[in-house]
């Protein structure tokens, strides 16, 4: 995912000074370090927790955004100015600084908004006004996480299709925890995230398959095995292909759980190609723990094959797991 930064501006909201400190100037991002924080935070807005959707057509942000090439400064303040409104009404919102950038991907322009909040660190201080030289131990209040760190709440938006990714927190407002960046500054119901797909889908057959006395474990590693599949396949969670994964032969229990699934999920919802990515590595090995504390990481492919992997079920009704065809064992620290 190659990203091509145009402009980007960085706003301070500390909520003890109040209203946001709203810069006149652009960052600069010929200074390497700038380009890498924020690179890496646009990417990190493309993950398994990322909400998607279309800005609605004629809102005040898809208005907003019309002009953001040809005035990035007073644009991006508007932005900001905007989601303060409903921000600054929080009961326990942290202090925080906000990045708007403007770039490219994939010959696509598009914009994010970037939520990073402050946490407390300590570092020296040098003291050498008065008397004799004294190292200090200090506390910085306003310290941003690092590059590796995903950003706390933001949205990137494509401005050609206003197709969005979203990551947000919950709140409280009024006594009432939730979240409102999509509902009161994007103005735009997103769907739910990858994350919360996979929940819906394994509490949805968990469910199912104890009614068709199906064992729990079979469940799971038969839904993530599934997830897996499609989405490599697809591009997608289809529910059709999850349910015959899932419940194999059982006609009954595949019925059931496509009728929940209409209910409780939006069916093959398409996913991102950076999300897609993720879920491959997150969705593409089994992790296992045994009732005697053995805990194993297999590989899809290698949980497939019996020549490599099996469970043995035994006549007093505990198993057995053979690990075949080995033929080196590496111990790593």
């Amino acid at each position: 995912m190659d990203i091509y930064l145009k402009q980007a501006i960085l706003q301070v909201v500390d909520r003890e000074l109040g209203a946001p400190i709203y810069s006149q100037q652009p960052l600069d991002l010929t200074n390497g370090n700038t380009r890498d924080y924020l690179t890496n935070k646009i990417k990190k807005l493309s993950s398994a927790q990322s909400k998607t959707g279309v800005i609605r057509q004629g809102s005040e942000v898809a208005n907003q955004l019309l002009n953001i090439a040809s005035d990035f400064t007073g644009v991006s303040q508007q932005l900001v100015d905007k989601w303060y409104q409903a921000y600054q009404k929080s009961d326990d919102a942290p202090s925080a600084d906000v990045f708007i950038a403007l770039y490219e991907q994939d010959t696509q322009a598009y914009v994010a908004f970037l939520k990073v909040n402050y946490y407390e660190a300590y570092t020296h201080y040098v003291n050498a006004e008065e008397g004799p030289l004294t190292n200090q131990l200090i506390i910085h209040q306003s310290i941003l996480s690092n590059k590796t760190q995903k950003a706390d709440e933001g949205f990137a938006i494509n401005l050609q299709t206003l197709g969005f990714e979203l990551i947000e927190k919950q709140y409280t407002f009024s006594g009432d925890k939730r979240p409102y960046l999509s509902t009161e500054v994007i103005e735009s119901e997103p769907q739910p995230s990858l994350e919360e797909n996979v929940r819906v889908v394994k509490k949805a057959a968990e469910k199912i398959g104890a009614k068709f006395e199906v064992a729990k474990h079979d469940i799971v590693a038969n839904v993530k095995e599934a997830i897996y599949e499609t989405i490599e396949a697809k591009g997608e969670i289809n529910t059709q292909d999850v349910a015959a994964k899932v419940f194999k032969d059982n006609v009954s229990a595949q019925t059931e759980f496509k009728a929940a699934m209409v209910e409780k999920a939006p069916a093959d919802a398409p996913i991102s190609p950076a999300v897609r990515e993720i879920a491959e590595k997150k969705y593409g090995k089994q992790k296992l723990k045994l009732s005697n504390g053995i805990e194993l990481i297999v590989p899809i492919d290698v949980y497939q094959n019996p020549d490599l992997f099996e469970f043995i079920n035994h006549p007093d009704g505990t198993m057995s797991v053979e690990i075949k065809n080995v033929d080196e064992v590496i111990s790593r620290l």
